[in-house]
């Protein structure tokens, strides 16, 4: 009987050893966000996570939110920080640079928001930068070098006609806010794409053009790079599919992971593009299908909420290793 229960316990701990890494790989499901949220501005600030603002919808009528949240990985809990005195934002540019996170542009619901936000907790305060297009609404972007780089965009989320190419980078220069126009974005003006930043690079890839013969949207495979230093772009690797609503995120200096978005239906579909090999190999797929925001913080990749259908935005969070997405 000793043997025979030796035996069992064998197989069975053979069998738990079997089935840990598929368990590791999983996403980690973590405490619901305070309500559901797309279009936020997400990034890490120091070792938690904040979001700001957003959309959501209630009875078919879309509410724009003003909130500031910051998620405690330690305590596994939400926390409010306070809301944006100066009104609600969303559709903006989030902007990492190391431990420090600001955004710029978005929407009010009403009008372009012109201005930058330096996110630290109660502090958070807009900015306005009066020499900002109109066209900040829904753009893509990241930091480089100190310099926030901004390309894409519309004045209104409505305005899917009014995309742009145009690529500015804005700054603090002798305390004040200065913006200066850089290389226009070679492909079609878009909204809605990935962004990241790598090796000093700002890589874009997907989002929304507006066909003015056809007076139709249209995804695009598009992907581009663009050089601060050379101020020019370059092109990538198409995408193996057309999407908008596509999030990206910097796995390390060579890797970005890319994600979800949309093309026909809500997607859960990822891959790892390599900077060097110029290539897309097949990742682990997100957790649920929608536009979700993603946040690299403390060896983690942050996937929250989204839009997940029409009229529609979700209060899902979870998390996974940055190691895992690399395997």
């Amino acid at each position: 009987m000793n043997e025979r229960l030796t035996l069992m316990t064998k197989l069975l701990l053979l069998s738990l050893a079997m089935t840990l890494p598929s368990l590791a790989a999983e996403w980690e499901q973590l405490p619901p966000l305070p309500e559901p949220n797309g279009g936020g501005l997400c990034g890490a600030l120091g070792t938690k996570i904040v979001l700001v603002g957003g959309t959501n919808w209630e009875g078919g009528t879309k509410n724009w939110l003003r909130a500031i949240h910051e998620y405690d990985p330690a305590t596994r809990t939400w926390s409010k920080v306070k809301d944006l005195q100066e009104g609600p934002v969303a559709y903006g540019t989030p902007l990492q640079n190391g431990a420090n996170f600001a955004f710029i542009g978005g929407s009010d619901g009403k009008q372009a928001v012109k201005a930058v936000a330096i996110v630290d907790g109660i502090k958070t305060a807009l900015q306005p930068v009066k020499d900002l297009p109109s066209a900040m609404v829904l753009a893509a972007g990241g930091s480089i070098g100190g310099e926030f780089i901004i390309v894409g965009g519309t004045d209104d989320a409505a305005n899917v006609a009014g995309v742009q190419s145009m690529t500015h980078a804005v700054m603090v220069i002798d305390g004040h806010w200065q913006v200066r126009r850089l290389a226009d974005f070679p492909g079609k003006p878009f909204i809605s794409a990935g962004a990241a930043v790598v090796s000093d690079e700002l890589c874009v890839f997907g989002g929304l053009n507006w066909d003015e013969p056809t007076k139709e949207i249209q995804n695009t495979q598009s992907a581009q790079a663009f050089s601060l230093a050379k101020n020019a772009w370059r092109s990538l690797r198409p995408l193996p599919a057309a999407v908008r609503g596509l999030s990206a995120v910097a796995l390390d200096g060579r890797h970005i992971y890319l994600a979800g978005g949309y093309a026909e239906e809500f997607r859960t579909e990822a891959f790892i593009y390599d900077v060097k090999a110029d290539s897309y190999t097949p990742a682990k797929p997100l957790p649920y299908a929608a536009m979700v925001s993603l946040v690299v913080c403390e060896g983690h990749v942050y996937c929250l909420g989204g839009e997940d259908k029409k009229q529609s935005r979700t209060d899902k969070f979870f998390r996974i290793p940055v190691a895992e997405l690399l395997k």
